[in-house]
């Protein structure tokens, strides 16, 4: 395993923007990673039990509005951080691949979520072992980064360092 200074920002999402939770019927979106905790201690920690709630949510919310919908996908954003908090990195990671397939192409490469998901995913891979796709992803998300803020946002310095540390450690 690579040194800490990049595990330390494990499952930050470093958003610029927050956004609010919706509901639709009984199906809660979960607007934090707070709510996820949240959720997880209704569930006595049981992070799989946690982790099958919202597999069924994103289930019930896949047949009432489609694969395609934003609440959808930001309920399989849900599930990727409760298997990431769960240490169950692989499972993460294959919930976080084809759902960033899925934002790049709903709802564009710059996107607030689909920019939390490349970072969540890069921090999954590091988290898995697998240090050079963890560093592909974040090199990804400082090209998209780039389109939106200044070379010299807090931001993208910190994805720069990581990505230099990922670097050295390979």
């Amino acid at each position: 395993m690579l040194a800490r200074p990049f595990e330390a920002r494990e499952f930050s999402t470093g958003r610029s923007h927050g956004r609010a939770g919706a509901r639709i019927g009984k199906i809660a979106r979960m607007s934090s990673v707070r709510d996820l905790e949240e959720l997880v201690a209704a569930h006595s920690g049981d992070f799989g039990r946690a982790a099958r709630e919202l597999r069924e949510r994103v289930r019930r919310h896949t047949e009432l509005n489609g694969a395609d919908h934003p609440e959808t996908l930001g309920l399989r954003l849900d599930l990727a951080r409760v298997l990431g908090t769960a240490s169950q990195f692989t499972k993460a990671v294959h919930v976080c691949e084809p759902l960033l397939r899925d934002q790049l192409r709903v709802l564009g490469p710059e996107h607030d979520e689909t920019l939390e998901t490349r970072q969540l995913l890069a921090n999954l891979r590091y988290r898995a072992g697998d240090a050079d796709g963890a560093r592909a992803e974040l090199e990804q998300l400082l090209a998209a980064l780039s389109h939106v803020l200044m070379p010299t946002h807090d931001r993208i310095t910190k994805l720069k360092r990581e990505i230099a540390f990922l670097e050295r450690s390979s």
